[in-house]
């Protein structure tokens, strides 16, 4: 094979020039267009032969266009589920309305350029719950004070704005007072039951007696009679946590470790 403009003979590796300046010499023979790369919008000059098979400027316009075409949404391999969220109609209008009611942070007093972008508008009765767009509603806060009011859920803006306005309770708060509420009904029906068989006892009944009319056993009549089992006027407060065990001081052995004790044969050897 020889060389498109010279005719010179190629070598391996070369397929139809045989140097960078032959190459450059017949690219200025061959008339150019101008091509405009729908990626980026710039215009380059492209050979007229090449111009048919020319679809973006450059190699970086082809990947950008490739990925947003074909590695969107669920289709991208970083993509993790979710849903975009809703918040009505007119959503940005009402917001940029906000924005410039308040034009601070309403818990902080920080700017927008403090913030280092535009303020976030937070729903004071969450939308999911009340779908309330309305301006008493809503309010302007920065990044940080709006992540730490939706941390708290639900009563979020009663803890953190001191929202005064009652929230309904939760299904968690609803089983937990009616579970306080049984404790606290089972608390005094014994303790009624206890004071019973006191006046009982004191009048001659037997333990027989007692516990038939108070529909529990005689044994446990007993017990409320010896002092066991006494229920408080008031409840016991909840307490999970365990104290905390003292430190050993230092260079004091382990007794219970049966090597270290004084007198053992392994301790006397390892002293």
């Amino acid at each position: 094979m020889t060389c498109v403009l010279c005719a010179q003979p190629l070598v391996i590796g070369q397929r139809r020039f045989c140097s960078k300046r032959c190459n450059d010499r017949w690219r200025a023979t061959v008339p150019s267009k101008a091509f405009t790369c729908p990626e980026c919008g710039t215009t380059v000059l492209v050979p007229a032969n090449k111009l048919s098979r020319r679809k973006f400027c450059t190699r970086a316009c082809a990947t950008g266009a490739f990925n947003k075409k074909n590695l969107r949404g669920a289709r991208n391999g970083n993509w993790k589920g979710g849903r975009a969220l809703y918040y009505g109609q007119d959503w940005k209008a009402i917001k940029a309305l906000v924005r410039k009611r308040d034009g601070a942070c309403m818990a902080c007093g920080k700017t927008s350029e403090e913030n280092g972008r535009a303020l976030d508008v937070h729903h004071i009765h969450p939308f999911r719950f009340s779908g309330n767009n309305s301006a008493e509603n809503l309010v302007a806060l920065c990044h940080s004070c709006h992540m730490r009011a939706d941390d708290h859920g639900r009563a979020g803006s009663v803890k953190f704005l001191r929202d005064l306005t009652p929230k309904r309770p939760t299904k968690r708060e609803i089983r937990r007072l009616r579970q306080l509420i049984r404790e606290a009904e089972r608390r005094a029906r014994r303790r009624e039951n206890q004071r019973a068989a006191a006046e009982m006892s004191a009048a001659g009944a037997s333990l027989r007696e007692i516990s038939r009319a108070l529909g529990v056993s005689h044994e446990t009549v007993s017990r409320w009679l010896k002092g066991y089992y006494k229920v408080l006027e008031r409840a016991v407060r909840y307490g999970a946590h365990r104290p905390r065990a003292r430190s050993r001081p230092l260079g004091r052995p382990l007794l219970s470790c049966p090597s270290l004790r004084p007198g053992s044969s392994v301790g006397r050897a390892r002293v």
